[in-house]
């Protein structure tokens, strides 16, 4: 009979989650961090799928292998992303309703409303024809539907996914990643109308590469506190770093191509001490809860005291950007507690644990 293995905590990913969700929120509210500018912090869209393959692969393999547990691994994922992601539409409709109301003559109508409500409940993309969807509420969330289509795919595959298939798999999407660059010019795509197949190569190549990485060193561990901050300050750095246009376009390959793989297959390696491993597991937590609503918070704290507020433009302006990034995790971890936990444990006992029963 062949053995499970021990299930096991990724701290260090925990603590890597955690900075790229910080900066996507620097990024999006970009007007609270004077002249903090991270505009590469949009690769970091490409490091969280990577840790979802990663993750994942951890978690489901075994029971995917197996068999006839792909709608409920569907489900699972499903259960695991709509709560929050219902609490960022719902917010994104608050700062929607509010700019009609403030600015009649905005971007906002009722129209756009309409169509942004009742295509994102359902999580469909943005397609020509379309006026708004549910990411003109809440922008982040155009990386879920992708997401979900790699998650699907790899429950589909596994059973042909030997180590050929997949490097194969990655290769492939590899190379659309350096198609989408040298099309458009930066990865800072997928959301568009006609941009949906750069979000699926951008998923496929991280993904299936974070896939990968669980194989070749996700039974390892080793605890080692310098390098795990090491590697967090490292992910810091890369996302926050400023290419001239000339070698932008080479950057973000490295670091998506090359970098955040290697990032990832050591940070699957060494773990922290215990202090430094609860706050990145408890950071780690919050990420997803941060990244989804930072930007309708954002757009409502922008409302809240003017929009033509005139903002600091040097560091005197940083402590609202330091207040806000506490606020926005205070939300993640009170929604956490009180709505996503709850509402995600009913969720499993309707659709989950009824079958069993």
């Amino acid at each position: 009979m062949q053995v499970s293995e021990p299930r096991r905590t990724f701290l260090t990913l925990d603590g890597l989650r955690a900075v790229g969700a910080f900066m996507v929120v620097m990024r999006h509210v970009w007007f609270l961090f004077g002249p903090v500018a991270v505009p590469e912090s949009f690769l970091a869209v490409d490091l969280f799928y990577l840790v979802s393959g990663f993750v994942v692969a951890h978690a489901y393999r075994e029971r995917l292998a197996a068999g006839g547990f792909f709608w409920d691994f569907v489900k699972t994922r499903i259960i695991r992303l709509y709560p929050l992601y219902f609490c960022g539409m719902a917010l994104g409709v608050a700062a929607a309703l509010t700019s009609i109301f403030t600015d009649p003559q905005g971007w906002w109508t009722w129209s756009k409303l309409g169509w942004a409500l009742g295509s994102g409940l359902m999580m469909v993309p943005f397609m020509p024809g379309m006026p708004a969807n549910g990411s003109s509420l809440d922008g982040p969330t155009w990386t879920l539907l992708p997401e979900l289509v790699g998650n699907f795919a790899y429950a589909l595959l596994i059973r042909f996914l030997n180590l050929w298939t997949l490097i194969l798999i990655i290769l492939a999407c590899g190379a659309g990643v350096v198609m989408v660059e040298l099309k458009f010019g930066t990865l800072d795509v997928g959301f568009g109308a006609t941009q949906f197949w750069a979000a699926l190569v951008r998923v496929g190549f991280s993904f299936f590469t974070g896939v990968l990485m669980f194989r070749l060193s996700g039974h390892r561990q080793h605890h080692l506190e310098w390098a795990s901050w090491a590697l967090v300050l490292v992910l810091t750095v890369l996302l926050a770093w400023r290419p001239d246009d000339d070698v932008k376009p080479l950057f973000e390959l490295a670091v998506v191509l090359v970098g955040f793989p290697v990032l990832l297959l050591l940070a699957g390696n060494f773990e922290p001490s215990a202090a430094t491993g609860k706050v990145f597991a408890f950071l780690g937590l919050l990420s997803y809860g941060i990244y989804i609503v930072h930007q309708p918070l954002g757009n409502l704290v922008r409302f809240a005291v003017g929009r033509d507020m005139e903002w600091p433009e040097d560091v005197s302006g940083l402590p609202y950007g330091a207040a806000f990034l506490v606020f926005v995790t205070l939300v993640a971890w009170f929604l956490d507690r009180r709505f996503d936990g709850p509402v995600r444990k009913v969720l499993r006992r309707w659709f989950l644990e009824r079958k069993k029963a």
